[in-house]
């Protein structure tokens, strides 16, 4: 049992991923990424009078269908959402991904969201 447990620990450190103080490896300015539908990775366009919740809600409604929650274009596009939008971004995402997979995601919409916020 404790060499299981050593095991799963040993296996979270390795797949855990550490920001580097060396530069050069950090994320995308928000101005630099663009959206892709596609299941490969997400990112969002910077378009100014575009609104961003929206925005965040839609894509992640759409990657719902496509990938699983563990999936690396599930938590790139989540951050992307969340560096851009803060907390609101985030939870956009979410919003989004999680109507996509209710009962009833012809009920679902950014407007919907907003009102329920």
């Amino acid at each position: 049992m404790a060499l299981f447990v050593l095991g799963v620990a040993f296996f979270a450190v390795m797949n855990t991923s550490f920001p580097s103080d060396q530069g050069g490896g950090g994320p995308a300015p928000a101005d630099e990424m663009a959206y892709s539908g596609s299941a490969t990775t997400p990112t969002l366009a910077a378009t100014s009078g575009q609104d961003l919740i929206c925005e965040c809600y839609d894509a992640g409604f759409e990657l719902a269908g496509e990938v699983d929650v563990l999936s690396p274009q599930y938590r790139t596009g989540f951050q992307q959402c969340r560096a851009r939008g803060g907390v609101d971004g985030g939870d956009a995402w979410t919003a989004g991904w999680n109507a996509r997979l209710s009962g009833r995601p012809y009920e679902a919409s950014c407007r919907a969201y907003k009102r329920r916020r």
